[in-house]
């Protein structure tokens, strides 16, 4: 995305603010803790947390997409994303949890 859009008549673009939103959540998921810290379980947590926050302000975007009835903000691929994203981030907690069992 090469830039912002301004609100147009019909109100703020959402669909850029998704893109927006969307494109810095990959940034910061593929980005992972802070290099060197290994097992730290806070790094990962604090991690963990603020992916789950783009999440829920990607959502909350997606609401007022609706709630606005605007045709131009790609509700279904939205929707699809965010479905994807949530099942994908709930897969690793079970992951961790049944590793953290095998360990404990």
């Amino acid at each position: 995305m090469s830039g912002r859009r301004e609100a147009g008549p019909r109100g703020p673009d959402l669909r850029a603010a998704m893109d927006v939103v969307a494109e810095e959540y990959f940034r910061f998921l593929h980005g992972g803790p802070e290099p060197g810290t290994g097992d730290d379980t806070k790094a990962f947590t604090a991690h963990h947390a603020a992916c789950r926050a783009a999440l829920a302000h990607f959502e909350h975007l997606l609401k007022l997409a609706r709630a606005m009835g605007d045709p131009d903000s790609g509700i279904e691929e939205a929707t699809a994303f965010l479905i994807e994203a949530r099942q994908a981030l709930s897969a690793f907690e079970e992951e961790d949890i049944h590793g953290e069992e095998e360990h404990g």
